[in-house]
C-alpha cells in the first residue's frame, strides 16, 4: 500500500463535516444575497479561504454570482467554479483565467483535487497525485494528504 492511497468517498462528511462549517456556509450564502460589487468579490475570496468550506454549488447558483461569469470580474466566477468542479492541475494549466491563489486557497484546491481523484478512482497511485498536484517531493505530498485528513473531509 506504500504506492497507493485508498479513500472511501462515501465516508466523506458534507461541507467539511461539522455544524460550524454548515453554519458558516449559510452565513456566506446570506451575505452573498445582498452583496454587490467589491463586497461580492471579497466575499468570494473569503469563502475560498475559509478553512472548513469545501462546497460551492450554492454560491455558484446565486444570480449575482452567475452575473460575474462573463463580465470584467470573470476570474472570480471561474475560480469559484474551479473549486466546485475543477482540479489543481486545471488551475496550473490556465492560471490566467483564475485569481492568484493564496497559500490557503492553493492547499484547499489541492485537497479538493485529492477528493475528486478519489471519487473517480478508489486507489490512487502516488505518481498520479504527484502529477495532478504538481508536487515533486513524496514527503510534501504526504503532508498535503495528512492536512486533507485533518481538515476533516477526507478519510483514508
Amino acid at each position: 500500500m506504500a504506492d497507493d492511497i485508498l479513500m472511501k468517498s462515501d465516508e466523506c462528511p458534507p461541507i467539511g463535516g461539522n455544524e460550524s462549517a454548515r453554519n458558516q456556509l449559510q452565513q456566506f450564502c446570506l451575505l452573498a444575497k445582498s452583496a454587490h460589487g467589491l463586497a461580492l468579490l471579497e466575499l468570494i475570496k473569503q469563502v475560498l479561504e475559509a478553512p472548513h468550506i469545501y462546497v460551492f454549488g450554492e454560491l455558484l447558483a446565486m444570480p449575482q454570482i452567475k452575473e460575474l461569469e462573463n463580465g470584467e470580474h470573470a476570474k472570480y466566477y471561474n475560480t469559484l467554479n474551479l473549486f466546485a468542479y475543477g482540479t489543481y492541475k486545471q488551475y496550473r494549466q490556465k492560471s490566467e483565467d483564475y485569481l492568484d491563489l493564496t497559500g490557503a486557497m492553493q492547499k484547499k484546491l489541492q485537497h479538493l483535487t485529492i477528493v475528486s481523484l478519489a471519487i473517480r478512482d478508489k486507489c490512487i497511485p502516488y505518481a498520479v497525485l504527484l502529477d495532478e498536484l504538481e508536487i515533486t517531493n513524496v514527503r510534501h505530498l504526504e503532508d498535503v494528504i495528512i492536512e486533507a485528513t485533518y481538515a476533516g473531509f477526507a478519510h483514508f
